[in-house]
């Protein structure tokens, strides 16, 4: 699978882009990596970057190979504000990306759940790490990001109370943004997301079934979920994530779009290649 942009043409591509009122500007790294970008005081938020081949480096014989190479290497990501994860799995959080971005800048943040702090300072020796807790809103810069409990098939906590899965709220220049990290569809995910009202929404549509659940691979929302439930929550343009990295936890696009076009043909939405940009505009 080729990517349609990389390297040190992508990066040039988000320093010199350039955003005004009522816009955004964000690039889909692969898998469930995001980056987004507001005006120049807005600042640079990345979401669970996995930039690296560090899992089948771990352990060669996994079935987790990646389908195309990193769009970026971590040291590109110097300028980058925060590093937003949103649950400690490896495609998620990656430790190897991590680390390479803070020995590249002091400058990010990891914005990480709460239960996983110490994890992850132990092992990116990075002391610039924010506890992510469930409805406890935060900015970084322009962005103002407000942590929302996931359910990668169930509501995780720690003995605090403190969720190990997350999704995240986003604000900038005015337009709002749901990630879900990966999660299934619950009433009360619906109700805190239909709240929030986002223009965008970023979902994965891998879904799962018996035989991948059988091989430890947590499933998630369905294409047809997703579809459903951009439709309950009243989202402008649903860019779907979490189906390309990987061959053996993937689900074809091509439901998802006829899924759409078969049942609400006037709804938005846009399949991002690995590198692509885009600009949004309210």
């Amino acid at each position: 699978m080729k990517v349609y942009k990389q390297g040190v043409p992508l990066i040039k591509e988000i320093n010199n882009t350039r955003i005004h009122d009522d816009t955004i500007s964000f690039w889909n790294l692969g898998q469930a990596g995001i980056l987004i970008k507001g005006r120049e005081e807005d600042g640079l938020i990345c979401i669970d970057p996995y930039l690296s081949n560090s899992i089948e480096q771990v352990n060669p014989e996994t079935e987790f190979k990646r389908a195309y190479p990193p769009v970026l290497s971590p040291d590109m990501l110097e300028d980058a504000d925060a590093m937003l994860i949103t649950h400690e799995h490896d495609d998620h959080l990656d430790f190897a990306t991590l680390r390479e971005v803070g020995q590249s800048s002091e400058n990010p943040v990891f914005v990480v759940p709460a239960p996983l702090v110490s994890m992850v300072q132990s092992e990116t020796g990075n002391n610039n790490i924010a506890a992510a807790k469930v409805n406890e809103s935060f900015r970084i810069k322009g962005f103002q990001i407000t942590p929302v409990p996931a359910a990668h098939t169930s509501y995780q906590v720690d003995l605090e109370g403190n969720h190990l899965y997350l999704a995240y709220c986003i604000e900038v220049n005015g337009v709002r943004m749901f990630h879900s990290g990966d999660t299934i569809v619950t009433p009360e995910l619906i109700e805190k997301v239909k709240d929030f009202k986002p223009h965008v929404v970023f979902l994965p549509i891998n879904g799962g079934d018996y035989f991948r659940s059988s091989r430890e691979i947590v499933g998630n929302m369905s294409f047809r979920e997703a579809v459903e439930f951009s439709n309950t929550v009243g989202a402008d343009l649903i860019i779907p994530i979490h189906y390309d990295l990987f061959p053996n936890n993937r689900d074809n696009p091509a439901y998802f779009v006829d899924y759409l076009f078969t049942h609400y043909p006037n709804q938005k939405f846009h399949m991002m290649a690995p590198g692509e940009r885009f600009i949004y505009y309210l």
